[in-house]
C-alpha cells in the first residue's frame, strides 16, 4: 500500500504542471488576440487610405490625359471653339489601352466639331438662299397678270376720279380725260415694273396725287397737237390702253414721238428721285 501511494504522487504532480502550462498559453492567447485585431485594423485603415489616394491620383492623371490629348504628333486638330491648334507632343504608339480609348474619343469629338461647323455654314447659306427665293416668289406673285392688272385698273380709276374733280381738267373732253388717265396708268406700270416695286396703298396714292397729274395735263396738251381729228384721238386712246395689241399709223407715231418725250422725261426724273423714299 505504501508503494502504491508513492507511485500516485508523481503522477498527480505531472498533471498539475501540464494544467498550469495550458492555462498560461490560454492567457497569452486571450491577451494577444485583441492586440492582433487592433494591429490588423490599424494596418487596414492606413492601407485603405493609401489605396484611395492612389485611386484618386490615377483618376486625375487619366482626366488630365483626356483633356490634354488633342491628336497625334503628325497633324493639327480642331479646338473646342473651332480654332486650329498645334498637334500634341506625343504619338499613339506607346499608349495604354485606356489611353487609346480616350485618344479615340477625343478624335471623334474633334471630327464632330468640324462636321457641326460645316453643317452650320451650309444651313446659313441655305437660309440666305431661301430668303432670296421668298422675295422672288413674292415679287412674282405680285406681278402675276391678274394681280398686277387689278392694281393698274385701280390706278386708272383713281386718275380718272382725280381728273374729273380737278378744275384745271374742265377744258378737256371726257374722251381726252380717258386718254390722259390711260397715259398716266402706262407710266405707272413702267415705273413699278422696271424697278420691281411693291407699293402699298399710301405709296400708290402718293404717286397718283403728287407726280402723275402734271404728266397727264402735259399729255392732254400733247395729244391736242398730235391728233388732227377724233379718229386719230381714238387711235391714241387704243394704243395707250393696250400698246401690245394696237399700233399707231406711221405719221401719228412720229407726231407722238415729238410731243410725248418731254412729258415723260420730266415725270421719270421726278419718280427716280422719289425712289429713295420707296426702297426699304
Amino acid at each position: 500500500m505504501a508503494t502504491d501511494d508513492k507511485e500516485k504522487k508523481p503522477a498527480s504532480s505531472d498533471e498539475g504542471a501540464e494544467q498550469s502550462t495550458k492555462g498560461k498559453k490560454n492567457l497569452v492567447k486571450i491577451i494577444a488576440a485583441p492586440i492582433v485585431v487592433i494591429l490588423v485594423g490599424v494596418a487596414g485603415f492606413f492601407g485603405y487610405g493609401a489605396l484611395q489616394q492612389q485611386t484618386a491620383a490615377n483618376q486625375v492623371n487619366l482626366e488630365k490625359f483626356g483633356f490634354d490629348l488633342r491628336g497625334s504628333q503628325f497633324e493639327s486638330t480642331e479646338g473646342v471653339l473651332g480654332e486650329t491648334q498645334l498637334p500634341s507632343t506625343f504619338g499613339t504608339e506607346n499608349l495604354t489601352p485606356a489611353e487609346r480609348v480616350v485618344h479615340s474619343l477625343v478624335r471623334d469629338r474633334e471630327n464632330l466639331i468640324i462636321e457641326n461647323r460645316t453643317l452650320r455654314q451650309q444651313i446659313e447659306a441655305l437660309e440666305v438662299q431661301l430668303q432670296s427665293f421668298e422675295e422672288d416668289r413674292r415679287i412674282a406673285e405680285h406681278f402675276m397678270p391678274e394681280n398686277f392688272n387689278q392694281e393698274l385698273q385701280r390706278v386708272e380709276r383713281m386718275l380718272m376720279t382725280y381728273l374729273r374733280q380737278s378744275a384745271d381738267a374742265q377744258r378737256f373732253s371726257n374722251f381726252r380725260l380717258e386718254i390722259m388717265a390711260a397715259a398716266g396708268r402706262m407710266e405707272y406700270e413702267r415705273f413699278v415694273f422696271s424697278n420691281s416695286l411693291m407699293l402699298d396703298a399710301v405709296q400708290r396714292t402718293e404717286i397718283v396725287v403728287d407726280f402723275l397729274p402734271a404728266f397727264m395735263f402735259c399729255v392732254g396738251d400733247a395729244v391736242d397737237l398730235a391728233a388732227n381729228n377724233f379718229s386719230e384721238e381714238r387711235e391714241i386712246r387704243d394704243f395707250l390702253g393696250s400698246p401690245d395689241n394696237h399700233r399707231l399709223s406711221p405719221i401719228l407715231q412720229e407726231d407722238l414721238d415729238i410731243v410725248l418725250p418731254p412729258c415723260q422725261r420730266e415725270l421719270r426724273t421726278a419718280l427716280q428721285q422719289h425712289m429713295a423714299h420707296l426702297l426699304p
